[in-house]
């Protein structure tokens, strides 16, 4: 008897995608399976330490603001639905299920994101889908959305909709602007050592000359200290995106533009020490 032939779908979850937690999670879709809307991207997360795959700027800008958020644990982009769970529910509601129409069958359904979040010590489940405010007019659209809503609810999970009024444009810029210098290890030029030699020079060269441009003061502080050009600038990232310093993100930083920084209140108590 011939071998039946196995479905990308059913490949896809053979191999383990949409499953694990964490740094273990393998997202349901990767960037170069989905054609993108926007730009599509690929980003080690602060949170996990594994890399995810956005298949828009939208998505991407959600993500970075749920690294941002403090009481998010974990993230996973791409989650596949149980597809005999989204039939019956299709069916149900009398709509017709998503298929592939390559090959006309039914293919897996998938939340843009599920997140993991604590709240008041207790850890629970929120699904996520993302999407343009425009495409919400599409009735197809919410057809689907109606089968995905229907399908967490019954999991018991909470489920919603966000779209780019939901995303403060300026807190993405600044997480995206910030991002790639978290870990200390990637410092450029300087060991991790120097790092809290380097954060009470600059700290006090801003707040030498709040009214001087960010880009001007890190370069006078690179020259001042004998530092590869750009490592100041680094630095200031880095303690942003650390908490060690306090900025407004809800504004835009602008390198060309001065910058207000203050220290976290657990890093100005250890530089009392």
């Amino acid at each position: 008897m011939p071998r039946r032939k196995i479905s990308s779908n059913e490949s896809k979850l053979l191999k383990g995608r949409g499953q694990g937690h964490g740094i273990n999670y393998t997202p349901f879709l990767y960037t170069r399976e989905v054609p993108s809307l926007g730009q599509s991207t690929r980003i080690k997360g602060w949170k996990t330490g594994r890399v995810h795959h956005f298949l828009s700027t939208l998505e991407t800008n959600y993500f970075l603001t749920l690294e941002w958020a403090q009481n998010i644990v974990d993230i996973r982009e791409q989650f596949p639905l149980i597809q005999t769970e989204t039939l019956k529910i299709a069916e149900r509601l009398s709509i017709k299920h998503p298929s592939d129409i390559k090959i006309g069958k039914p293919t897996v359904m998938t939340t843009d994101f599920l997140i993991d979040i604590v709240c008041n010590g207790d850890r629970r489940m929120m699904a996520r889908t993302v999407k343009y405010s425009n495409d919400l007019n599409d009735q197809r659209t919410i057809e689907k959305f109606e089968i995905e809503r229907t399908y967490w609810k019954e999991q018991g999970v909470d489920w919603g909709i966000v779209t780019e009024f939901e995303i403060p444009a300026a807190l993405a810029h600044n997480i995206s602007w910030l991002h790639s210098a978290i870990d200390s290890e990637d410092a450029p030029g300087i060991t991790t050592s120097y790092i809290p030699y380097l954060e009470r020079e600059i700290f006090t060269e801003l707040a030498a000359k709040p009214e001087c441009p960010l880009a001007q003061t890190c370069m006078a502080s690179d020259a001042k200290l004998g530092l590869k050009g750009g490592t100041a600038l680094w630095a200031v990232r880095h303690f942003i995106a650390t908490r060690q310093w306090e900025v407004d993100m809800l504004t835009k930083i602008e390198p060309q533009r001065p910058l207000t920084v203050t220290r976290a209140v657990l890093a100005a108590a250890q530089q009392r020490v």
